[in-house]
């Protein structure tokens, strides 16, 4: 064990509101998957999401769900910034050891889900004419996603394939190499990390890769971070006027969406870091157990992120194998669905995630405090 690998990070923060977010965008992507209970194949069939279950209550989520991605990107280019970005900078982490903690948090689960998702999808296409949803369930994807790398190439050479969601962790793999060495080449300051964002922002604007999104908006997490860091001598009172006046403006921002005023993708870029920033400086509940009840609803993210649409697959398997159809307008389908995700999540968290995170860094020489300080409860999704 190396104690420098040890280092606290330089700025104490309550995370209460950033682990509020990573709830409430699991639940989104949740919400916005729930529609895949309506395909046939790899497109919906008759569908109109205004028949999808509480609908009135839940319409923002049916349509903008999707963005919730982009949250966790910029989530975690926030925490990495803050947990490892000095260090980093200053040669206090080697490579393997950042290598060993990314991949004994998010391997693990990643292994299981990809297991289930393949024995589904064959038991599915040997009683339907297609796969369930995602249709690249070939030999090649298989192995390619084995590495966290299928969808690298996406969309170049590669489409979605198996447990789909898992496309998003593989580009922010991308993020974690970019990251570590440009933290060792250039640091972490504000003009490294600026110059950055705004070449990210000209990849991503000229070619629409997927790749440069995840990085760029991860880099606008490392934004929120120097934002944090700058506000951090601010009195009480300011930190109020600027949280009030951001969290108007973002709610004038979404207003404007809904009447259609602006289309959210052309806004998405500047509102996810914007409500990062608010999250974290506008909820800080001083209640010691109201944050560790947020800390335990971040912890079921990256579970509930790679388990539901296994859920999904399965439900549409007993469904076929019942001779029905999925009743995805039903709301008691959809109150099962989000409760049994939340359940088998916690579970899986406790029994499965955390043990053999653990295990992993105690096999590798990770001590159990190295491996919180620095590896964390953060899930980087």
């Amino acid at each position: 064990m190396h104690t420098h690998d040890t280092v606290s990070p330089p700025l104490a923060l309550n995370l209460a509101g950033i682990d509020l977010l990573r709830f409430a965008s699991a639940l989104a992507v949740l919400f916005w998957h729930y529609q895949h209970f309506s395909f046939v194949g790899a497109v919906p069939f008759e569908f109109d999401n205004r028949e999808e279950p509480f609908y009135g209550a839940l319409s923002t989520f049916y349509h903008y769900g999707k963005f919730g991605v982009q949250v966790f990107w910029s989530i975690s280019g926030f925490i990495f910034f803050w947990k490892y970005g000095e260090a980093l900078a200053a040669g206090r982490i080697e490579a393997g050891r950042f290598a060993l903690l990314r991949f004994s948090r998010l391997y693990p689960l990643h292994i299981l889900t990809l297991l289930l998702v393949a024995l589904g999808q064959a038991l599915f296409r040997a009683s339907h004419p297609a796969y369930f949803v995602y249709q690249d369930n070939s030999l090649p994807s298989f192995f390619l996603q084995l590495g966290v790398v299928g969808h690298w190439f996406y969309p170049l050479l590669s489409s979605i394939s198996f447990n789909g969601p898992i496309w998003s962790v593989a580009l922010e793999l991308l993020a974690y190499v970019l990251f570590f060495f440009l933290s060792r080449r250039i640091g972490v300051g504000a003009r490294a990390t600026l110059a950055t964002v705004a070449l990210l922002a000209l990849g991503h604007y000229a070619s629409g890769l997927p790749a440069f999104e995840c990085l760029l908006f991860f880099y606008l997490g490392g934004v929120v971070w120097l934002a944090a860091c700058r506000a951090a001598p601010w009195s009480r009172r300011r930190h109020r006027i600027v949280n009030v006046a951001l969290a108007l403006l973002f709610l004038a921002v979404c207003a404007a969406v809904r009447l259609r005023l602006v289309w959210a993708d052309h806004v998405v870029v500047p509102m996810v870091p914007l409500l990062v920033y608010v999250f974290l400086q506008g909820v800080q509940p001083a209640a010691e157990r109201v944050r560790r009840v947020f800390g335990e609803l971040g912890n079921l993210t990256y579970a509930s992120y790679l388990l539901h649409f296994p859920l999904q697959l399965y439900i549409a398997l007993a469904c076929g194998w019942l001779g029905h159809a999925v009743p995805w307008r039903s709301p008691w389908l959809f109150l099962g669905f989000v409760t049994a995700t939340m359940v088998l999540s916690y579970w899986c968290y406790r029994h499965v995630e955390r043990p053999l995170q653990d295990w992993i860094r105690r096999r590798w020489g990770t001590s159990a405090a190295t491996s919180t300080q620095l590896g964390g409860n953060v899930v980087p999704i």
